[in-house]
């Protein structure tokens, strides 16, 4: 029998999740998402947004969706595009591009990568917080990479202060939401005491008596403010379990940050 209940809670929470992500792939602008994937340098076969709505069976407007990727992959292999992949630091997508003006791109490509890796950049690539690809060619690195270092050393202390400053919030409002809980789960208890106090002055009341009519009236507020403070615990409940979950991204965000600065010096 648990078995089966189990099987049963299994499925209606993944058709519960499966509803959820129809709903909220219904509300992409599928034009926009095809380019902005076409702008990565991606297909979509290989996006994850794509895969996971279509698995989910949602409605993609799948035409919009191929016109968008066309806009940007026509955007994408131009020329002056190239040049700014290479010179925000990241890698040229070839294979998305085709016909002879490859090789005009990828000289274009080029051009960018090394203006990201001049010296007078590196600071300043460092400090944008987008780690190093390893894309400068060798000669360039020993230039580079000094002051690139010293970019990104400044970015990870200022995001190891603001991480922490982050959970120090995370903290107080946990402690705030801790204290109400425990104020609202006493008085809980102290609504269920009173219920069963007045269910049993109830029953041992006469039918006709004027004041069994009086003690479920009072049953029917209790019973109503019970309910007001069980929803009430609940929401404390899963905000708490929210708050709690940030957090521990934050603590592994903040590890991951310090563990980084040792090799930035």
């Amino acid at each position: 029998m648990k078995r089966i209940l189990l099987i049963a809670l299994t499925v209606n929470l993944s058709a519960c999740a499966s509803y959820f992500k129809r709903k909220e792939c219904e509300s992409i602008n599928w034009f926009e998402h095809g380019k902005k994937v076409a702008l990565r340098g991606d297909w979509l076969n290989a996006d994850q947004t794509v895969n996971e709505c279509r698995k989910a069976e949602a409605d993609i407007q799948e035409s919009q969706l191929d016109l968008g990727f066309k806009n940007g992959m026509q955007k994408y292999c131009s020329g002056p595009h190239a040049y700014l992949v290479g010179k925000n630091g990241d890698f040229y997508s070839r294979d998305l591009c085709e016909g002879p003006q490859i090789s005009v791109l990828m000289t274009e490509h080029k051009k960018g990568v090394a203006d990201y890796c001049a010296k007078s950049n590196g600071f300043n690539a460092g400090t944008s917080g987008k780690k190093y690809l390893n894309i400068c060619p060798k000669e360039l690195e020993p230039t580079f990479l000094p002051e690139y270092r010293k970019g990104r050393k400044k970015y990870i202390q200022a995001m190891i202060e603001t991480t922490q400053a982050d959970i120090h919030q995370l903290d107080s409002r946990l402690s705030s939401l801790n204290s109400e809980l425990g104020f609202s789960n006493i008085r809980l208890t102290q609504l269920q005491s009173e219920q069963s106090l007045v269910e049993t002055q109830k029953n041992l009341t006469p039918v006709q008596s004027s004041q069994r009519s009086y003690l479920e009236n009072r049953l029917t507020s209790i019973n109503s403010d019970i309910s007001t403070q069980r929803v009430k615990i609940s929401t404390s409940e899963g905000e708490r379990n929210q708050i709690e979950k940030k957090r521990t991204e934050k603590m592994n965000e903040l590890a991951e940050l310090k563990s980084e600065l040792p090799s930035l010096d």
